[in-house]
């Protein structure tokens, strides 16, 4: 899969945009403010409906615009198709395939894409919000039930804690937090045990030998070397009937996967507390590599890799290391403030960005 064209109107810092892409790397080179994050974000946001960055939809206007558009001509082995995402300030997101109305479920089912940015070291050293983050955007492109399941999760859990406050009755929507919690949580489990082996590769090349540990923390107790669904229901019924008490006095649930966490560990030492910024962003990097691998074997068409100044914190080793794990990716997304690698280079385009213009160099 790759996107041919892209269009801007209205988003974040970048002009109006009508850009063609190679099939190969892309290569955006400009200074640090210049738009080459925007840019990104603006492919992210047209694939997935979501900022990379986690911003709302208002933060994306562009200053002077109360409305932004962005269309996107994709080929993948089912042949070509537009898609195209907008918003209004004060309404809601639009999303069209060829035209038609589309949710968001039907972007996940078509596109598969993996971005990895500066603000990915947020997964290994930030909040357990941003590691369920991180989860929910990459499984969603792997099952496609795990959003509906999802969305069916948080509608409930969201009744729930609305019963619990106003001190009413709140068990009715165990049940449903049980059904949906249980598949989420083996879901969760399957993936992380997937990743965990493919992103330690990739991190000792990265990192020149160190070894990173990837655990799942599940909020509810059970076997994840079996992840069995029957059993992961049965623990997580049992662990509601006991938090009970609990959970009306301090009004809200307090059990599930929207509680859930990953654990890192870097050199045998806890990454949060222990790792330095190159660790982090090595390991960010490690981790989106391995979530393309993932995403590149279960799908049918190869996955899209967005990478923002990716060698901007990582020595020559670790970037020369970082390059030649490029060698059987499709196509590709770079943004650098510095001279971009003469290896990419000679297997790419490179587009010059400078105050949210873009200009092809070759």
């Amino acid at each position: 899969m790759h996107i041919k064209s892209l269009s801007v109107n209205g988003f974040r810092n970048l002009s109006l945009l009508n850009i063609e892409f190679t099939a190969g790397v892309n290569i955006f080179v400009g200074d640090n403010g210049s738009g080459k994050t925007n840019l990104l974000e603006a492919i992210h946001v047209l694939c997935l409906g979501r900022s990379q960055r986690g911003a709302g939809a208002q933060v994306l206007l562009n200053s002077h615009s109360d409305v932004y558009r962005l269309e996107g001509q994709l080929t993948s082995d089912n042949g070509a198709f537009n898609i195209a995402a907008g918003y209004q300030h004060g309404g809601r997101k639009k999303l069209t395939i060829d035209g038609l109305s589309a949710r968001l479920s039907e972007l996940y089912d078509r596109i598969s894409i993996a971005s990895s940015g500066p603000e990915d070291t947020a997964i290994i050293s930030g909040s357990p919000s941003q590691r369920r983050t991180f989860l929910d955007i990459y499984i969603s492109q792997l099952t496609r039930t795990y959003l509906s399941n999802l969305s069916n999760y948080q509608r409930a859990l969201a009744q729930k804690n609305a019963a619990l406050k106003a001190e009413g009755d709140a068990t009715p929507f165990d049940s449903i937090l049980v059904e949906m919690g249980s598949r989420i949580m083996e879901e969760r489990c399957s993936f992380l045990s997937r990743l965990g082996l493919t992103a330690g590769r990739y991190y000792e090349k990265l990192s020149g030998g160190e070894e990173l540990i990837i655990q799942y923390r599940p909020s509810v107790s059970f076997d994840q070397d079996q992840h069995d669904l029957n059993d992961i229901a049965a623990s997580m019924e049992i662990r509601l009937r006991e938090m009970q008490h609990r959970e009306r006095v301090v009004k809200t649930a307090i059990l599930g996967p929207h509680r859930d966490d990953i654990d890192f560990a870097i050199g045998g030492l806890p990454a949060r507390s222990h790792g330095s910024q190159g660790q982090w962003r090595s390991a960010a990097i490690a981790l989106k590599l391995a979530v393309y691998r993932l995403l590149k074997e279960h799908r049918e068409q190869t996955p899209i890799l967005l990478l923002d100044e990716v060698f901007a914190e990582l020595d020559q080793k670790r970037a020369t290391a970082l390059i030649e794990a490029f060698s059987d990716f499709g196509q590709l997304f770079l943004t650098t403030a510095l001279t971009a690698p003469e290896l990419l280079k000679q297997r790419g385009r490179i587009f010059t960005v400078v105050d949210g213009t873009i200009a092809v160099d070759n």
